[in-house]
């Protein structure tokens, strides 16, 4: 049986990042947390709403694409209802 999961993320604050970067960071981010879902998915029931999820401030990178690496583990791990998990890199 598959789930449908639908993620919106309706703000994102970024002091200080450029168009360019933004666009970066969210490629990242929204890769990030394609591969970890796949990975380790989410097992929610049906009828499971989550209106919304506030992780912890995310340490800021001087590469947007690390950044979005870094708020996607942080989503992720906010879903799964604990702290953000540490994510290694894909092998």
């Amino acid at each position: 049986m598959s789930i449908e999961i639908e993620l919106r993320i309706g703000r994102l604050v970024l002091d200080g990042v450029t168009p360019q970067e933004g666009a970066a960071l969210r490629v990242a981010l929204e890769s990030e947390l394609d591969r970890l879902l796949s990975r380790d998915p989410l097992t929610v029931r049906q009828d499971h709403h989550l209106h919304r999820v506030t992780t912890p401030p995310v340490p800021a990178a001087a590469d947007p694409a690390e950044f979005g690496r870094r708020i996607a583990r942080a989503v992720h791990g906010c879903l799964h209802g604990g702290a953000p998990r540490k994510a290694g890199r894909p092998s």
